[in-house]
């Protein structure tokens, strides 16, 4: 026994040198391994990652249907039904992802976003396009006048917590909505910030953007929002929002019934 020790000792140290060169490689080999799982990995977040700086926001206001001829404004002004489901499942087959304001505060603005916006609080958004956007997996963002919840034609407080429990976030639209540029600078910081705290304290939610009423403002304006606290705005001009300039004058693409779905689809192509 003693003696097969020794050899077994001797052997070892004959072979020391390639025995440490084996176990070297083998240690490169799974490091190599390891570095390159790692980069299949990142890469792959990357893809996912992907960040923009521009993103398309649609301006809607009733989805309903209306006879032209005896009201050409209010079907200015809506967009039917028909129509609106099919540019959600278009843009559902085109591969969008909606978003709300929040997230574009946030910086999470991934390829193909979009935000659907909805002004005025109106209760065809809670009876039609609610469960239109449910089903298409879509969120959306309503700007609410305050003062018209319950109103005729307006969402409840009730319907509109059922929008926040479905994922559908709620800003901001002023208290009576008001042309903005054409009140004293008391009544516009009462408009701004009385509607902010009521949506805060009706509902338990953050209130950090705001929709311009009839897209109406200038630089007072501009300067109030910032005083009471918002930190992003949506104008009526038309265009492709790029979050990289001032986020208190977001332009959108403004979708109704003049549109129709074609017309929709070469809008998405902005």
């Amino acid at each position: 026994m003693f003696r097969l020790i020794i050899s077994l000792i001797n052997l070892l140290k004959k072979y020391y040198f390639l025995i440490i060169v084996v176990l070297l490689l083998s240690l490169s080999a799974c490091e190599a391994r390891d570095v390159s799982k790692a980069n299949i990995i990142e890469g792959e977040l990357k893809v996912e990652r992907v960040m923009v700086s521009e993103v398309p926001i649609v301006m809607y206001h009733y989805v309903r249907e209306v006879d032209r001829s005896t009201d050409p404004l209010g079907w200015n002004l809506s967009i039917n039904p028909v129509d609106f489901e099919k540019q959600l499942a278009y843009l559902k087959n085109e591969g969008y992802l909606s978003l709300k304001l929040q997230d574009l505060l946030e910086g999470e603005v991934p390829e193909k976003s979009i935000v659907l916006s909805f002004d005025d609080g109106l209760e065809d958004f809670y009876s039609t396009a609610l469960p239109l956007l449910k089903e298409y997996g879509f969120t959306a963002t309503n700007a609410i006048i305050t003062d018209m919840i319950g109103e005729r034609g307006h969402m409840t407080k009730e319907q509109i917590e059922e929008c926040l429990d479905a994922g559908i976030e709620i800003t901001s639209h002023t208290v009576s909505h008001p042309n903005l540029t054409n009140l004293s600078t008391e009544d516009l910081r009462s408009e701004l910030l009385e509607s902010k705290n009521y949506l805060i304290k009706e509902f338990g939610i953050s209130v950090d953007s705001f929709v311009y009423p009839s897209g109406k403002y200038d630089d007072e304006v501009l300067e109030s929002l910032l005083e009471v606290g918002y930190l992003m705005a949506l104008t009526t001009n038309y265009g492709v929002a790029d979050l990289s300039v001032n986020l208190l004058e977001l332009p959108r693409i403004r979708v109704d019934n003049r549109d129709g779905f074609e017309g929709f689809v070469e809008k998405m192509k902005l």
